[in-house]
């Protein structure tokens, strides 16, 4: 609710000063164009009285006429005295909104030329009310459609999370429904009660087994739950270069037979969740200890570029060729026979490409020029 006011606000405040920038800039030119064609006017008698100053009051008087300007003209001698030659039928003298001339002529004295600019203030003041509505009025208007494209925009964006939570309840019970179906049948077969004790402690462990995977299973489906929804982490400065040493030597301790290169650059810091993150780097690894062969080489690159670029590889089998460069949709598997060889839930890829997408960032799987697979991630520096 406070950022949507915050939005209208903004977009009030955006339109209020284009309409003050353009119209203010038109009004205020139209004024300033008036103005200016009465100086002309001025400057034209006030030249006319120059080309023969012995006669300037014939020729100022004359010069006004011809014109059919409406004009005050007066004389005023040495010591003050004003005297009006001609008088215009709007101006006087002692007025403020005046263009005014004073034309010095022989013997001391001078005449006065005066134009009345009432008339053009008042067409100022009305344009400058005339803006003031056309402010509140577009105002109006851009609060109206900004609400209009709010509620279109919340419209979709609610279709689309309505969308992708049904696609994911749909993947979710697919992948429950395995596990699911085994539990159910040894469940059913301990109920008989017609197996030796051998073949029943065998049947209890196999149970065993898939409900710790069936564990497994809910909480990577609850943390792919969790990031698909929107404003529920909360993100903080990370050094995600010290972030990545401290996985990679856990990695060395767990998995010593396998040779680790680091790169990282000290300038690496982002903006994101350091559970998450955490959790991307523990998954790409434990991936290679999983699936590698025990003396693979395994290569960790961290780059502070115009983005943070992150590549963790190895030199093991990989993955299937078409795999390489397919975005990951839902919960992706590249290879069932891995997470049954080794009893996690294939969900991996799918947890570590949901958290760079939550982070802004760009996933790719490309084929490692170490032999195997190269998880290069691409995320805004903070």
């Amino acid at each position: 609710m406070k950022n949507r006011t915050r939005q209208l606000v903004t977009t009030g405040l955006v339109t209020s000063t284009l309409s003050i920038l353009i119209g203010g800039f038109a009004v205020w030119g139209s004024h300033q164009s008036e103005i200016s064609m009465v100086d002309k006017r001025l400057d034209r008698v006030e030249n006319d009285i120059r080309t023969n100053p012995l006669d300037a009051v014939s020729i100022a008087l004359l010069s006004i006429e011809q014109n059919n300007f409406d004009f005050t003209l007066a004389f005023s001698t040495p010591n003050g005295e004003v005297t009006i030659l001609r008088e215009s039928s709007g101006t006087l003298l002692e007025g403020e909104d005046l263009r005014v001339r004073h034309i010095a002529i022989p013997e001391g004295d001078e005449l006065i030329l005066a134009s009345s600019i009432v008339d053009i203030n008042r067409a100022l003041n009305r344009n400058l009310w005339k803006l003031l509505i056309f402010i509140i009025f577009a105002n109006i208007f851009a609060s109206i459609v900004y609400s209009l494209l709010s509620r279109s925009n919340a419209l979709a964006q609610e279709r689309a999370q309505r969308q992708k939570m049904q696609e994911f309840l749909g993947d979710a019970a697919h992948e429950l429904r395995t596990p699911m179906t085994v539990v159910k049948g040894y469940a059913e077969l301990l109920k008989g009660k017609q197996l030796d004790p051998e073949r029943e402690s065998a049947a209890f462990d196999r149970l065993n087994s898939e409900l710790k995977r069936m564990d497994f299973l809910i909480g990577d489906l609850l943390m792919l739950a969790q990031l698909g929804e929107e404003g529920n982490i909360d993100f903080e400065e990370i050094d995600i270069a010290e972030l990545m040493r401290e996985n990679v030597l856990d990695f060395q301790e767990i998995s010593p037979t396998h040779p680790v290169t680091s790169h990282i650059d000290e300038s690496a810091v982002l903006v994101g969740s350091q559970k998450y993150l955490q959790r991307f780097i523990q998954n790409a690894l434990t991936n290679i200890r999983l699936h590698t062969p025990p003396s693979s080489s395994v290569r960790v690159t961290v780059r502070a570029e115009k983005q943070i670029v992150i590549v963790i590889e190895d030199s093991g089998p990989g993955l299937p060729t078409a795999s390489y460069g397919e975005k990951i949709r839902g919960l992706k598997r590249f290879d069932r026979s891995r997470s049954r060889d080794t009893g996690g839930t294939g969900l991996g890829m799918s947890i570590m490409n949901a958290v760079i997408e939550r982070h802004k960032g760009v996933f790719t799987l490309r084929k490692s020029e170490l032999g195997g697979l190269a998880i290069e991630v691409q995320l805004p520096r903070a």
